[in-house]
């Protein structure tokens, strides 16, 4: 039989086979270690270099954004600039005072009770893929919001069909880079006396796995920033039903990861348009919390543009309305460049970033990473951090 030379050939055909089956396992095998390798390194040391010139999709040119933007840093830290921060670690800032506050508004009082961490966490679970989301009356379930990819676009439906349910008038707001168009996801709530008054609350509904230079098909961004998106999104349901006498918009953007993006795009919009901002509040970052003491960070480039009076409403709201969170002043400027709310500033508009603990020790590990999901949240912290940041919106929209 074995003389055979058809045998003999398929013999060798099945050898073949079998050497081409595992050429390919072990170099699939080398590719995941490298990849887990690179991204360990990624948030283990908050490096961020930039991206590599051959392995950008798009770069901005000259025109896409105003020239008052600096452009985003990458280098010396990703969300944060570890260095600044060791720097100012001990220094102090500026004392606030808690003393003399009103008794707590009890309008107020019901508006932060209605904060629902299972709404949040449910928005959350949709956004970073680990759940269905309905789009179109259709199931879907997405697995990345990177920038490049068209399943942001599926994500970003999602948020303008919540906005649609719950009768907030909601927009996509264009923008280019190099003649490729973007969107941003612009939802707004008329004020009711002096609509002409606008309080901005941001929030970056696209994510990143690390490699935001080019197109990445998993990326969940649960806490970066799923959770800022999230938090958005329920606090216009709630002040919806405040009334409030100025105008709040409530804020999307795309582009954060490669380069800040929509917030550059977005300023430049309202800067051109001459709109009395009164305050811009970034929340980018808040449902990782693994230490004792709920720490919230609330960054104001060292009042740039007297931004240190949004800090100050922060620290006297969390104590007014006995909310379970202990705000930090960073007084620094380590995220100077690195999240939406700089191009506000760039703009001469006061502007905070809210974040959780910014630090070498209370830093997310999950950052940039295939691990940033829902599980490794903290989900009762960042209720708490809902709460405070709808007292100090409802303050800024007039409400007292």
């Amino acid at each position: 039989m074995f003389d055979h030379p058809y045998v003999w050939v398929g013999f060798a055909l099945l050898a073949l086979a079998a050497l081409i089956s595992l050429f390919l396992v072990r170099k699939r095998g080398e590719k995941i270690e490298v990849d887990s390798a690179v991204d360990h390194d990624h948030h283990a040391g908050h490096n961020h270099q930039a991206p590599p010139a051959d392995q950008v999709l798009l770069t901005p040119q000259e025109g896409d954004f105003s020239s008052v933007h600096a452009g985003k840093k990458w280098t010396g830290g990703c969300k944060f600039d570890p260095a600044e921060v060791r720097r100012s670690r001990f220094m102090a800032g500026p004392k606030i005072d808690t003393t003399n506050l009103p008794a707590p508004n009890p309008v107020v009082v019901a508006a932060i009770n209605q904060v629902s961490i299972d709404n949040l966490k449910d928005t959350m679970l949709k956004l970073s893929g680990e759940i269905p989301m309905m789009v179109g009356g259709k199931s879907v379930q997405i697995a990345t919001r990177n920038t490049y990819h068209p399943e942001l676009g599926i994500a970003m439906s999602y948020m303008e069909e919540a906005y649609k349910a719950l009768g907030i008038s909601v927009s996509r707001s264009p923008y280019k880079v190099r003649g490729k168009t973007f969107e941003n996801l612009v939802a707004v709530i008329p004020g009711s006396v002096d609509p002409k008054k606008v309080l901005i609350l941001g929030s970056h509904l696209d994510s990143t796995a690390g490699r935001p230079w080019g197109i990445e098909n998993k990326a969940p961004g649960a806490d970066d920033d799923g959770s800022g998106s999230a938090a958005v999104l329920e606090m216009a349901r709630i002040i919806k039903g405040l009334k409030l006498p100025y105008t709040v918009q409530f804020l999307h953007f795309t582009g954060e990861e490669q380069g800040l993006w929509g917030s550059y795009a977005y300023s430049d919009i309202v800067a051109a348009a001459k709109t009395e901002v009164i305050a811009m509040l970034q929340i980018d970052m808040i449902a990782y919390c693994n230490k004792p003491g709920n720490r919230l960070d609330i960054h104001d480039g060292v009042n740039k543009n007297g931004s240190h009076e949004i800090v100050v409403k922060f620290f006297r709201a969390i104590k007014r309305y006995g909310i379970n969170i202990n705000p930090v002043d960073t007084h620094n400027n380590a995220v100077t460049d690195r999240s939406d709310q700089a191009g506000f500033l760039d703009h001469g508009y006061k502007a905070v970033l809210i974040s959780e603990e910014f630090s070498d020790d209370g830093f997310n590990p999950n950052y940039h990473s295939l691990n940033d999901r829902v599980v490794n949240c903290n989900m009762p912290y960042m209720t708490e951090v809902a709460k405070a940041v709808l007292v100090v919106a409802a303050e800024y929209g007039g409400l007292n």
